[in-house]
């Protein structure tokens, strides 16, 4: 990797873990930053990281006294971590945001291993204690471990790094080979009849939020069981199983009881798992495929570059794996942000915010966009492209090259 890419990459991957540092000790840690660049230091344990987009104004977050060029977000007292996935949420996104405005964010974690911080520890590039930092510092360890990360993967090395793994394989294979099984009854058999006749299928159990339809839920069922994108006379027939219709009058706390909606597909089983994973990097549990990948138009169906899933607006966007964000804009896509690894793509369109900038890294389940309206669209949703990242693609984000792919397609691949 060459210097000026690494400084690079540290300037925009700074998200680093401080175990056990006493304050005190803060003012030999912390490195020295240049040229008008800033450093935040954060305390976990502060209320206000846990609310929505509490730090918008970064002037207002105050200097700290440890060290020049640094501010600090300092943990408040009698402090309790929240229960509420969505507060959790909020503090994700909120470092997401910090992450586009200082060059090292440093967040100090207790001596002993805690649960409620193990997924902010696990987002941070490396964790450091004292032993680590007697005589190296900070950013020299931060180089060591993005170059570790960054290093080829050539034969050479992947033959060293899984040798002890083939031959502990080539000495227990001879228990795996069978020796004479003739005349041996086997005790496998095929269980599946016996599953499907003994099982019962359960019901939908949902409770009716606030802001949200029979039509939406009726959309969600049918595509989560039967993998199928529903039209209206589909939303139709199944609330008219369950006794209900478009004009039915149902309370917020009202529980509703709804039997499995039995629409034939065909290709459910081998949709189904694709399907969950879409709609899954939606913080919405009632996100569902409004449009599916379609290559050529016809008289029917428009042109479709990628899968449409509605959920409400600025509803957050997560990421599907860890690797580069790479944004940008233009009249029909409106808002964008891809993240990109090795040699898969993804895309999302029509963001309402963006929490990357480009050549960020992205750790797997932050949030990294959320849903909007920009662009093109008729309502709140986020278009999600799949692309096979090559020096001859046909379209580009960023400095990534890739073609485009249909997204039930890529997921089988990966």
């Amino acid at each position: 990797m060459k210097k000026a890419t690494l400084e690079t990459v540290l300037d925009k991957a700074c998200f680093f873990g401080l175990r056990g540092i006493e304050n005190s000790s803060l003012t030999r840690i912390l490195p020295e930053l240049q040229g008008g660049k800033k450093g935040l230091l954060i305390e976990p344990g502060n209320s206000a990281l846990f609310e929505r987009n509490t730090f918008s104004e970064i002037s207002l977050i105050p200097d700290s006294k440890e060290k020049e060029n640094w501010k600090i977000i300092q943990g408040t007292p009698n402090f309790e971590y929240p229960k509420e996935k969505e507060k959790w949420v909020n503090c994700y996104a909120n470092i997401s945001m910090l992450k586009r405005n200082f060059a090292r964010i440093a967040v100090m974690l207790p001596r002993e291993k805690c649960e409620n911080l193990k997924g902010i520890e696990e987002s941070c590039i490396a964790v450091f204690d004292n032993r680590d930092l007697q005589e190296i510092g900070v950013d020299d360890l931060l180089r060591l471990k993005i170059a570790e990360i960054n290093i080829p993967q050539t034969p050479l090395f992947l033959a060293a790094k899984y040798s002890l793994f083939f031959t502990l394989l080539l000495c227990v294979l001879p228990f795996f080979i069978a020796g004479n099984p003739e005349g041996q009854v086997s005790n496998w058999r095929n269980i599946s009849r016996d599953v499907q006749k003994y099982s019962e299928k359960g019901d939908i159990i949902h409770v009716f939020n606030e802001g949200e339809t029979l039509t939406q839920i009726a959309r969600f069922a049918i595509g989560k069981y039967n993998s199928l994108v529903s039209t209206e006379k589909m939303i139709k027939e199944y609330l008219k199983d369950n006794e209900l219709s478009l004009e039915s009058k149902i309370k917020v706390g009202d529980t509703l009881r709804l039997k499995l909606p039995a629409f034939n597909n065909p290709n459910h089983k081998s949709m189904q798992l694709a399907w969950n994973f879409f709609t899954g990097l939606l913080n919405d549990s009632l996100a569902y495929i409004t449009e599916l990948y379609n290559a050529n138009q016809t008289a029917t169906a428009r042109r479709h570059d990628g899968i449409d899933i509605g959920g409400r607006k600025g509803t957050r966007i997560l990421a599907p794996f860890s690797g580069t964000a790479w944004t940008m804009e233009d009249e029909r896509g409106g808002l964008m942000i891809a993240i990109a690894r090795e040699k898969d793509l993804l895309i999302f369109m029509h963001c309402d915010q963006r929490f990357y900038l480009s050549g960020q890294a992205v750790m797997e389940g932050d949030p990294i966009a959320s849903v909007g309206t920009s662009g093109h669209t008729t309502g709140p949703h986020v278009h999600i492209a799949a692309g096979k990242i090559t020096p001859s693609g046909e379209r580009s984000i960023g400095t990534v090259r890739y073609k485009i792919l249909d997204p039930f397609e890529w997921y089988k691949e990966i």
